[in-house]
């Protein structure tokens, strides 16, 4: 079986294969990398180079991985159906290179793509004819090039700025073991956001107030020559026309520095809460890799090189050592060698429970594969059926994190609240897809559902997600333990009114009006004298509540007892 590695990237996608046993790029109309870019003008697409210098920009897609899992239309065609093109492209012109078909690959993802965003990515390799082996995330993959290149043990971080996207993960690397601790990232941060930094600097300055779409996209070009040929020069200018009328465009090593570093300072921002996550420090790490497009200029490796203080690995070359590793991965996979890859769930995953919080049934950095299961039970009597929100995100409230799906659990027998048993089964596979089923223990009835790419998470939401989870940390606590306490505050009045005739009748006025103070204060969330008359009410039905339960037992009453 002859395997490829694909690094499908946001600006430009490269294909690897192993030859001799070592990773090499199949080089596609004379490049490493091929853009990817789509032109639908007339007649069939035109994918790479060609589609990025075609004068028809109307009809050109830039970025599309950017917009994988969303049900947007471009031209009549969804993202994953774009990206089909870009793949089939460089699949056949790999084939003719070679002159031998492509039976398989493993193809990549940034570390923090979404179930839907990856579901999208298969979908997109199922189109262009190509078996996937499996998905691995971008990081890991330049981590298994740059581990078994150098033979390396101890815990490195993988530092990957791209054209359109951030990741950063750490990992443990030992004696062909690749484990990765924790990851972060950002879907939308990277070179195209100094592109267009340096794009609107230029238009401000020369008047330009109102350019099309089309003149904009022309000039995102002048800023990407400007921002990869600056080098060690204090500046570089460059003319560009719009509308017959010249103008230049200049970039300054000053304004460069200015760009890049408020895109470091927001990778930083990410690669230190991954470190927290990991529960590490910068000094824990044996060194920092280097990977994307955009590490190759000396301010970003500047940047990385003092904030963390460590040694700096950037010897294989950042455009190729993501394809690398799904090269030698693919490899591994058809000839079972004692490579381990082992993987991690980008975004915590749970179902919502009564009152609105979240079960959170696998969290975020969670090690894949993995399956684990939660046991519910119905809340009412005679209850037949269960519904379930699967959710997606930090948040313990289940309106503030992301719904994956609805689904409901029907004909569970009726019984007593409390009596069904309903397993709630998550599996996430080595690709990172979701898998979810219930079902009722004593019946066997079940439901199953795979999670669909129109499900999927936006880059901006993915990274808002984090963000708010990690400012409204604090009062998300807060917030959930209210709920705790307002479902267990109305389940212990339910039970209280249904044996308050059973204690003696001194007491019964007393916890009467107690229950109807209780309920009072729950309806306005004053939580803390919830607590305070509910310990009273817990004090007053205790003294009597293992008598009750024997007197239940023998078929007697409380009182009946206590009479006689």
């Amino acid at each position: 079986m002859f395997t490829v590695g694909i690094d499908l990237g946001t600006t430009a996608s490269v294909i690897s294969y192993l030859k001799n046993g070592v990773p090499e790029v199949i080089k596609i109309d004379g490049g490493i990398t091929v853009p990817s870019v789509v032109n639908y003008g007339e007649g069939s697409p035109i994918v790479g180079s060609k589609a990025v210098y075609s004068a028809d920009d109307a009809n050109t897609v830039f970025s599309v991985k950017r917009r994988m899992g969303s049900d947007e239309k471009i031209f009549g065609r969804s993202p994953a159906e774009i990206s089909a093109d870009i793949l089939s492209y460089i699949k056949l012109s790999a084939e003719i290179k070679l002159g031998k078909k492509i039976d398989a690959a493993v193809i990549t993802v940034p570390a923090h793509f979404s179930d839907a965003q990856r579901t999208a990515t298969k979908q997109a390799a199922s189109i262009a004819g190509i078996k996937v082996l499996r998905l691995i995330n971008e990081p890991t993959a330049a981590s298994i090039a740059f581990g078994l290149d150098k033979n390396k043990k101890g815990i490195f971080a993988v530092y990957d700025l791209g054209g359109g996207t951030f990741d950063f993960s750490v990992l443990r690397l030992s004696d062909g073991i690749f484990q990765v601790l924790a990851t972060g990232g950002d879907n939308y941060l990277g070179g195209d956001d100094v592109d267009r930094m340096i794009l609107e600097d230029n238009f401000r300055k020369s008047g330009i107030l109102d350019a099309t779409s089309n003149e904009k996209m022309l000039g995102k070009r002048v800023a990407k020559f400007l921002k990869e040929n600056l080098g060690e020069r204090i500046s570089i200018e460059t003319d560009f026309i719009i509308r017959d009328q010249p103008y230049k465009f200049e970039l300054t090593r000053e304004d460069a520095e200015r760009y890049l570093k408020k895109i470091f300072e927001k990778t930083f921002l990410i690669a230190s809460q991954v470190l927290e996550d990991a529960q590490l420090s910068s000094e824990d790490l044996d060194g920092v890799v280097l990977v994307g497009g955009m590490t190759k200029l000396s301010f970003i490796k500047k940047f990385v090189t003092e904030s963390f203080e460590v040694q700096i690995f950037d010897d294989i070359s950042p455009e190729k050592a993501v394809s690398y590793g799904a090269a030698i991965h693919a490899n591994s996979l058809v000839e079972k060698n004692n490579m381990l890859l082992i993987d991690v769930v980008p975004l915590t995953l749970g179902v919502e429970t009564f009152g609105g919080g979240v079960d959170k049934i696998i969290h975020r950095n969670t090690p894949i594969p993995i399956t684990e299961r939660r046991e519910y039970t119905t809340y009412q009597d005679n209850q037949t059926g269960m519904r379930f929100r699967v959710l997606q995100g930090e948040r313990p409230l289940a309106d503030e994190c992301r719904t994956l799906a609805n689904f409901e659990l029907k004909g569970i027998p009726a019984m007593p609240a409390g009596l069904a048993r309903v397993v709630v089964e998550f599996s996430v596979d080595v690709n990172g897809l979701l898998d979810v089923k219930a079902y009722e223990k004593t019946t066997g009835i079940s439901q199953e559902i795979v999670i669909e790419s129109s499900a999927g998470l936006s880059g901006d939401e993915m990274v808002e997600i984090l963000e708010k989870a990690f400012k409204e940390k604090e009062n998300d606590e807060i917030k959930a333990n209210n709920i705790a306490i307002k479902i267990e505050t109305e389940r212990s009045i339910k039970f209280w009114k249904s044996i308050i005739g059973e204690i003696p009748e001194n007491f019964q006025e007393i916890a009467y009006d107690k229950i109807s103070k209780l309920e009072k204060i729950l309806l306005e969330e004053k939580f803390q004298e919830v607590l305070l008359i509910k310990n009273e009410l817990e004090n007053i039905f205790g003294k009597f509540l293992d008598e009750i339960i024997n007197n239940h037992l023998s078929g007697k009453k409380l009182q009946d007892i206590r009479r006689s």
